[in-house]
């Protein structure tokens, strides 16, 4: 446990050296609880048909703020060192809508009795679609707006390696590694825009206090060429190994007329059974810009199948 330790330290390090980023996939308050969308190797690592549904709504009070929805499953196959996951995910903010759909294989390797490492691959389909109709146009006959929806269907990928124990895990991840490129308009020879590769670290490590209380330290960095980045810290107890509290705090370096948009998170997430679990997160920022909304909001619902008569060990960390 203490090189462990060493371990997630020198990651914390890490993060907070590192700066802040500009949102072009969507961010999760409770990505501990979806790590799927983060990491490809995590598919499988539960050893059970699992499930996690998130609705996520940010900024809320500003029109056309970004919301979320994400449905993901994963699964081991039996006897075998294989996972595989699904996940489908609507991302909208003002008029851009991203829907997408990722399939994804993992392959799981024992180094001993409580450790493994996983390596993981992701395809992924994304429906890019801009409604003009939401936008106030001055020249509605200009060709580059014509039409009701501007409509990009682009394939993408993403890699990740995941490290894991019952009590600690770290993990590397790329999104995006083909930069797939979209058209924004219908207009000839216009520009095309792109996804950037998005880097991502994650750890986190369940640290006994008593018989009753766990202390578990979690965090993500996530980094994009050319633009800010973010990190985020957390620190929840755990009770009687149902009860999940904490708080978190994210650090976004990026800069605009309000300041820092720094941001403190509240988390709770409780297991009602050992199959089934509900979460919620509160985004509080911490710049001006929190006067003018009234934060973000995060919910989760999340379940844990067997497919044997083997009882599900509680609980499971991550």
């Amino acid at each position: 446990m203490v090189y462990l330790k060493k371990i997630f330290l020198a990651v914390v390090i890490v993060l907070v050296s590192i700066g802040a980023f500009a949102q072009q996939d969507a961010g999760f308050s409770m990505y501990f609880f979806n790590p799927l969308y983060f990491n490809p190797g995590y598919a499988g690592s539960r050893e059970v048909f699992s499930g996690t549904v998130v609705d996520r709504n940010q900024w809320i009070g500003v029109s056309g703020a970004p919301t979320t929805q994400s449905l993901t499953l994963h699964s081991a196959l039996p006897g075998m060192r294989v996972g595989l996951g699904l996940q489908i995910y609507n991302d909208q903010a003002g008029p851009m809508r991203n829907t997408g759909i990722n399939l994804t294989y993992a392959y799981h390797l024992p180094i001993n009795e409580k450790t493994k490492i996983s390596f993981g691959l992701t395809g992924m389909l994304n429906n890019i679609s801009i409604g003009w109709s939401s936008i106030n146009i001055d020249n509605r006959s200009d060709p580059a707006f014509m039409g009701n929806a501007s409509t990009s269907w682009v394939g993408d990928a993403s890699a990740g390696v995941y490290l894991y124990q019952p009590r600690f895990y770290i993990g590397f991840s790329v999104n995006h590694l083909l930069q797939s490129r979209f058209g924004t308009t219908h207009a000839a020879g216009a520009d095309l825009a792109k996804f950037y590769r998005q880097y991502y670290l994650t750890s986190g490590i369940v640290l006994p206090i008593n018989k009753k209380i766990d202390f578990r330290p979690s965090i993500l960095a996530k980094y994009v060429n050319a633009a800010p980045a973010v990190g985020e810290i957390d620190g929840t107890f755990i009770f009687l190994q149902r009860l999940f509290v904490g708080v978190g705090y994210r650090i976004d370096k990026r800069v605009n007329m309000h300041g820092i948009d720094n941001m403190l998170i509240g988390i709770m997430e409780f297991e009602i059974t050992n199959y089934l679990r509900i979460g919620y997160s509160y985004d509080y920022y911490l710049s001006q810009t929190g006067s003018y909304n009234s934060g973000t909001h995060e919910f989760m619902l999340g379940w844990d199948i067997s497919g044997t008569k083997t009882k599900l060990s509680s609980p499971r960390f991550f």
